[in-house]
């Protein structure tokens, strides 16, 4: 049996982003490699870079589609095409997904013999996962076009150099890769279990250190997941409850709380927030035995990352971002991409006459022209999705489904999904005024953001 994991969280709005364990009642088959079409042995490929989650340009048969970068997967999904042309996919067979969440499994169709384009690279023979008829849309909670995800296909076939700072993956042919003498770096060794990556270090949890085996995943938006009452791992003393993210079978639920710290190798990161996942959740999904949780983006994006599967290795250093400290959302709430709105706005004509020249004429005729032109424009719409009881946003009277209008006084489309995030988590006290739109009707509401723990 064939098991994928997908591990997202609040994505854009700390978004979110989406935890999703999935399950296969079928076996792959036997797939073509990537290959390099250059002499170099390597090649580079910028990325977008949203709530720390990785999104490349790949080519699927000739359509070019944007695809999340997640080794916390062993199977390419394949969620929407959003408003691309028709995909010509190769092979199918139906089969079912049964993952994390609350609802029952999901139809979802197998594709084998499909040509994929990765920057200089190719795989003429790839097996992929296409979710259809499902309300899942990574698109709407990360604000820019995400199609999918791949992992294990990708990681398996390269050393994988993720430079956050950069925004661009360096690829290399492990065949002729050689590890560099690297001041500041350190290194762990990959665990493999089902073609997933594990890491075994330690953590500091109510004060007691204790080991942790972790599944390295760079599709979750969070700091680190935690399976409490495993391997004496308990809920801290403060918490709070709250929505964790949405899987493909449902939405997920738990607590957040925060622990003494994690040590990364040689590096300690003190203070990390971490998640704790209801167990109904995760109870009776197939996974490494030892494994106590999951380390996701918030943590890896500290580092400048080599990703060797070949050789069973994951390489570090820091980077700027590494004394960054670790936050929530202070509001309260999820706020997702919601389409399109029309947009009005009335230009000054630069062709417009002065009030001077009105009086000259062309064939005895006195000109007049309009000083100002209509311009409609689409931009995107931003509603909330999620709400956190007692929040302050919650306090404040925000309610889900409400459109957001403007943030502080400025149109809510002139901001990104990220940076409406990001504002959102910036900092204790910070004042927030938002005009909403509910029912129909517009409504001014004004909170401060929280620091939860």
């Amino acid at each position: 049996m064939l098991i994928f994991s997908i591990l997202i969280k609040k994505l854009v709005i700390k978004i979110i982003l989406l935890l999703c364990l999935f399950t296969l009642s079928t076996v792959a088959a036997a797939q073509d490699r990537f290959r390099i079409n250059n002499d170099k042995g390597k090649f580079i490929l910028p990325f977008d870079l949203v709530n720390n989650l990785v999104i490349v340009p790949m080519e699927i048969n000739g359509l070019e589609l944007s695809f999340l970068v997640d080794t916390g997967v062993d199977a390419t999904i394949l969620f929407s095409l959003g408003n691309q042309d028709t995909l010509d996919l190769k092979n199918t067979e139906s089969i079912l997904l049964k993952g994390l969440g609350e609802d029952e499994p999901i139809k979802a169709m197998k594709s084998s013999g499909n040509e994929i384009k990765l920057g200089e690279a190719v795989n003429k023979n790839l097996v992929l996962y296409l979710v259809f008829d499902h309300p899942l849309d990574l698109s709407n909670r990360m604000g820019i076009p995400v199609h999918g995800i791949i992992g294990y296909d990708l990681f398996r076939d390269f050393v994988v150099e993720i430079d956050y700072s950069g925004k661009r993956l360096v690829l290399y042919d492990p065949n002729s890769y050689e590890t560099r003498q690297c001041r500041n770096c350190d290194e762990l060794d990959l665990i493999f279990h089902r073609n997933k990556p594990y890491i075994n270090i330690s953590g500091t949890i109510n004060g007691k250190t204790m080991p942790l085996s972790f599944l390295v995943d760079s599709g979750s938006a969070d700091a680190v997941w935690l399976f409490g009452n495993k391997e004496g791992i308990e809920l801290p003393e403060k918490f709070f409850r709250d929505f964790l993210g949405y899987g493909i079978t449902g939405s997920v639920y738990g607590a957040r709380s925060r622990i003494d710290g994690i040590n990364f190798g040689n590096y300690e990161l003190p203070l990390v927030t971490a998640s704790f996942p209801d167990s109904l959740y995760y109870k009776g999904i197939e996974t490494y035995e030892k494994r106590n949780g999951s380390i996701g983006s918030q943590v890896l994006s500290r580092f400048q990352l080599t990703v060797d599967y070949p050789g069973k290795k994951i390489r570090f250093k820091p980077n700027k971002n590494f004394g960054d400290p670790f936050e929530y959302d202070m509001s309260g709430v999820v706020v997702a991409h919601d389409g399109f709105t029309v947009i009005k706005d009335i230009l000054r004509n630069p062709l417009a006459l002065r009030d001077e020249d009105k009086n000259q004429t062309i064939a005895g005729n006195i000109v007049y022209r309009n000083s100002y032109e209509l311009k409609f424009s689409l931009e995107p719409q931003y509603k909330i999705v999620e709400i956190r009881p007692d929040s302050p946003a919650s306090r404040a009277g925000l309610e889900k489904n409400d459109i957001l209008l403007k943030i502080n006084g400025k149109s809510s489309f002139k901001f990104t999904l990220s940076q409406i995030t990001n504002l959102l988590s910036s900092k204790e006290g910070k004042k927030i005024k938002l005009l909403i739109e509910r029912n129909g009707i517009e409504k001014t509401v004004v909170f401060f953001l929280e620091r939860n723990l």
